[in-house]
């Protein structure tokens, strides 16, 4: 058993709208049940972005070390712990990656079954950097309870890092999609909005049967993207002079009568109200990518209308996890799922990672240790 080390260099978010700082920040000490993990490898997420420039609803408390998208590597293992939340084996060594924190106490972890609204939840990457629980970080505390997945051999941190967040977030937001009937066989789907999220909607929407995949982006570079990701279609937002012409041309891509279902994971308000022009009637309206609390305003009757099913989803747990993750292995070798990290920092360049996500020169950046 390794020697646990008594400080980990870590990039310290101590002020909202300031760089990160490298810290050495002490190891805690490890309660039963806890382990430590050495960070192989933590990508960096939209909402990382937008929580170092204080944009969010939530506002944690600083200092933060940030980090949710994290494969980590077991560095201390305690004897209590045998199998991942799968009953697969594992050992100082392997590979894992890790849910948030809930309590599987409350109502919405017992009753509702639905962990991700725990009234008790822990996260990690939002909490002080003191308890060292984010993956920009050479160490990370992993607390008694959490549920965990193995890492398969033959699949490799790049490409399971996307199931951290983005693909749990997809998967959890398709099981809702499902029990309303779901993407049927020939079925036109528009996605808006071709970040790490809108990959994945992309991505599992062509793996449903569905004969039209349209992505919508101002991006060419993310354009490119979709295509590999199977998108029959790209629209670049930007090559039409006005809404009402961008939504006649999708709605012909869609032959005419509009989608029978639209997947937004843009964030952008203006693209939330227009995709109801699109839908086609009846249609389903998921969305994944609306994170402000500011406003806009919409006309119901377009609900009714166009007898819409409209969803909202949000983040996920240890099932989406292992459904995005078992995902990934089987469609590897279809999809290039590992280029979704477009460029690679040392730990002590994060600044520079996040600067260049907010850009858009990064699609995916992500953090390594030497």
């Amino acid at each position: 058993m390794n020697d646990i080390p008594k400080t980990s260099k870590a990039m310290v978010l101590t002020e909202f709208c300031k760089p990160l700082e490298l810290l050495d920040i002490p190891v805690p000490k490890l309660n039963p049940g806890d382990m430590l993990v050495k960070v192989d490898l933590a990508s960096v997420c939209g909402t990382d972005v937008h929580l170092a420039n204080d944009e969010l609803e939530m506002h944690p408390p600083t200092p933060i070390i940030m980090g949710h998208e994290t494969v980590g590597e077991i560095y201390y293992l305690p004897d209590s712990i045998k199998t991942d939340i799968c009953g697969t084996p594992v050992k100082v060594g392997d590979r894992i990656m890790w849910s948030h924190f809930f309590c599987g106490s409350c109502y919405s972890c017992k009753v509702l079954h639905e962990p991700v609204l725990c009234e008790r939840s822990r996260g990690y990457g939002f909490s002080n950097a003191y308890e060292l629980r984010g993956g920009y970080a050479e160490y990370e505390v992993i607390l008694a309870g959490t549920d965990f997945i193995r890492v398969p051999d033959d699949v490799t941190s790049e490409e399971a890092v996307g199931a951290s967040c983005a693909g749990r977030t997809v998967v959890c937001a398709f099981d809702k999609l499902y029990s309303c009937g779901g993407i049927r066989q020939g079925d036109s789907v528009v996605v808006t909005g071709v970040g790490p999220v809108g990959l994945y909607a992309i991505v599992m929407a062509a793996q449903s049967g569905a004969a039209k995949v349209i992505a919508v982006d101002i991006s060419e570079n993310r354009l490119e993207f979709a295509k590999k990701w199977g998108a029959t279609h790209v629209v670049n937002s930007k090559d039409f002079s006005d809404a009402a012409e961008r939504v006649k041309y999708i709605r012909e891509l869609c032959g005419g009568r509009g989608a029978d279902v639209i997947i937004e994971c843009s964030g952008v308000l203006s693209v939330f109200a227009e995709n109801f022009d699109i839908l086609s009637n009846p249609s389903k309206y998921l969305i994944i990518g609306q994170t402000s609390d500011k406003s806009v305003p919409i006309v119901p009757n377009k609900f009714q209308r166009h007898n819409a099913v409209v969803i909202g989803s949000h983040s996920g747990d240890i099932r989406h996890y292992i459904k995005a993750l078992k995902f990934i292995q089987a469609h590897k070798n279809k999809y290039p799922f590992a280029e979704i990290i477009s460029k690679k920092y040392k730990l002590e360049d994060a600044n520079q990672a996040l600067a260049d996500m907010r850009a858009g020169i990064a699609l995916k950046a992500a953090l390594v240790n030497d």
